[in-house]
């Protein structure tokens, strides 16, 4: 039997923590380096990505959020070349296998086993990031008046990461074939240290651009 707490999650017999209908991914445009996209662009410029609702939407792309492992800190897991297992990395959690999509965003339910992922978000480490598969096409256009450089399709989920910076900011958060991540974090850290070693001034305005965007989403 499950028992209430004052914040949206349930703990059952065992502790785990219990959280229903959590936002896991939404539709929008988002930044990307361009070694994340394709060896056709730029590796380290940063390009806007379009994941549109009708890839998100997508019956085998909502399936494959079903049943995956929640981890701390993004690695693609499996035993292909740059992968972890998953025993060697350690899973905290597990999404449940009622996952669907609203008004441009995917809900899933979150279940968690680990006392340190607990932890974590406790003392407020809540945005969530996917780790997945897809195909990038380099066709750009306008979403609600915003340009994009490219857009994400057939996306195939390998894990979602408890982090410290999702690509989605505050709306994609605990509430109490590319690989790719969903965090923006490592752009960042890249374009810092592109700044300090090159003594690039155009690279701080990237930078301020990104952080802008996060501030927007939280």
């Amino acid at each position: 039997m499950l028992r209430p707490t004052q914040d949206k999650k349930e703990i059952d017999h065992n502790d785990y923590w219990y959280i229903k209908n959590n936002p896991l991914s939404k539709v929008g445009i988002f930044p990307y380096l361009g070694c994340q996209i394709s060896d056709e662009l730029e590796p380290d410029k940063i390009y806007q990505v379009l994941r549109p609702e009708e890839e998100l939407n997508k019956e085998e792309t909502i399936k494959s959020f079903k049943l995956v492992p929640i981890i701390d800190d993004h690695i693609m897991l499996g035993t292909k070349p740059g992968m972890q297992p998953a025993e060697e990395k350690g899973v905290h959690g597990v999404i449940g296998d009622d996952v669907y999509f609203k008004d441009g965003i995917i809900y899933g339910d979150l279940k968690i086993f680990s006392e340190s992922l607990k932890e974590e978000i406790e003392n407020g480490k809540k945005e969530l990031s996917m780790g997945y598969f897809c195909d990038y096409d380099l066709t750009p256009g306008e979403y609600k008046g915003e340009h994009y450089d490219a857009v994400q399709r057939n996306l195939k989920i390998n894990h979602v990461a408890l982090v410290d910076e999702g690509r989605m900011g505050a709306d994609v958060r605990v509430l109490d074939q590319k690989l790719t991540f969903d965090s923006i974090k490592e752009i960042k850290t890249m374009l810092k240290k592109q700044t300090k070693s090159l003594g690039n001034s155009a690279l701080d305005e990237d930078i301020e651009e990104l952080t802008k965007q996060e501030d927007e989403c939280n």
